[in-house]
């Protein structure tokens, strides 16, 4: 399996005294043979970089997350991310984009560092990895990516955690993106997800456990981890009339053509 998006750089797994080394070989355990750590922030994203070099089959990827973008220098900062972007382990840009949830007031500051973190991704042909939401019943922040990934001609971008609809879903695939389903596709009360999960073309089709966020039934309420994504994959499969394998090699095949591994 091809896990797209964990983070194994997220400081809950040191408090509560996981070792990353364990964490990847229960993942291992279950058939996960490669991961993307997905950086959140400056010292994230180096370290994502440094777990890449630690394990062979962990790649990185780098960026400002949309919510803690008020913490950063637009110049300075932003330039660390672009010199982390060049190193070989790093797979993708992200995670970044837009969240309107907690509050819209720097809605242009968001926009602003979407934009220039865009450029980073095209500038060293990487993905852009998206973290997109907004309150609930509310589509203005899916509504802006795609008009900006639209005016900035962008080929390459993953939604990540995709969590809201079959209107969106489609939306974001006659776009060209990929859709990474996470643990919620588990939860009984993700029914609109679910229905855009039976529609979602296979070729469109990548899987996550956002760990140590979203645990997947029927393990939620523990803190998340990669080997959970098994839940996700057989939750996944049984939507679509499909079998485990299927999903596992269409979302394999889907995760190294995108980050070229």
């Amino acid at each position: 399996m091809w896990h797209t998006h964990t983070h194994l750089n997220d400081q809950r797994y040191k408090e509560l005294n996981y070792s990353t080394r364990e964490i990847i070989r229960d993942a291992n355990k279950v058939g996960v043979e490669l991961m993307c750590n997905v950086g959140f922030d400056i010292e994230s994203s180096k370290l994502a970089i440094q777990q890449s070099y630690n394990y062979k089959n962990i790649y990185a990827a780098v960026g400002i997350h949309p919510n803690d973008v008020e913490k950063f220098d637009f110049v300075s900062d932003l330039e660390t991310i672009s010199d982390l972007a060049m190193n070989e382990k790093v797979v993708a840009i992200g995670e970044v984009g837009i969240d309107y949830f907690y509050s819209r007031e720097n809605r242009e500051l968001q926009i602003k560092w979407f934009k220039a973190q865009i450029k980073i991704a095209q500038a060293n042909k990487l993905p852009v990895m998206m973290h997109l939401r907004d309150e609930v019943g509310k589509y203005e922040a899916y509504e802006d990516a795609l008009s900006i990934l639209k005016e900035m001609k962008v080929k390459k971008a993953i939604v990540h955690c995709f969590t809201v609809n079959l209107d969106y879903a489609k939306k974001f695939v006659n776009a060209g993106y990929l859709l990474s389903i996470p643990g919620v596709v588990t939860f009984k009360s993700a029914k609109d997800l679910q229905e855009a999960v039976k529609w979602i073309p296979l070729k469109n089709l990548l899987v996550e456990t956002d760990a140590p966020y979203l645990t997947p039934e029927p393990n939620r309420g523990k803190i998340n981890q990669p080997k959970y994504i098994v839940d996700t994959v057989i939750k996944i499969a049984a939507l679509k009339k499909l079998s485990v394998e299927e999903i596992v090699s269409a979302t394999r095949l889907n995760a190294q053509a995108i980050f070229n591994v």
